[in-house]
């Protein structure tokens, strides 16, 4: 289990930040929701706008353990994709269970971003 930073609102969450060669993987776990969204955006934030020796900011965003999202998280993907976007990378999220996969189809957003299923796994790297 993560630490959880001082600036963290809530246990209902958490956030964990590895690499997988030079990529980002951000895993969510819990709920993403109007408490959880300022603290994710900062981080999504910081990664989006991060060099990556003059490579386009591809970002994975594992959704395996989020056990609900409002449309605020929806928001925070997509600002994460508008940043990392207009860099030329790709968002990815990986680990899609069926409650999101809805959400996301029901927005649109499931054409928006790279998405994998949960049943697939976790992808290592993304695919360019």
């Amino acid at each position: 289990m993560p630490l959880v930073p001082p600036d963290h609102p809530s246990p209902a969450f958490t956030v964990r930040v590895s690499t997988r060669g030079t990529v980002p993987v951000v895993e969510l776990h819990g709920e993403i929701d109007l408490m959880a969204t300022p603290y994710i955006s900062r981080r999504l934030d910081g990664l989006a706008r991060r060099e990556h020796g003059g490579r386009p900011p591809d970002l994975v965003i594992d959704v395996t353990g989020v056990t609900f999202m409002d449309c605020r998280g929806l928001s925070v993907l997509v600002h994460a994709h508008n940043l990392i976007s207009a860099r030329h990378g790709r968002l990815h999220l990986t680990g899609v269970r069926p409650h999101l996969r809805k959400l996301l189809h029901l927005t649109g957003l499931d054409r928006t971003f790279a998405v994998q299923d949960a049943r697939v796994g976790r992808v290592s790297a993304p695919c360019r």
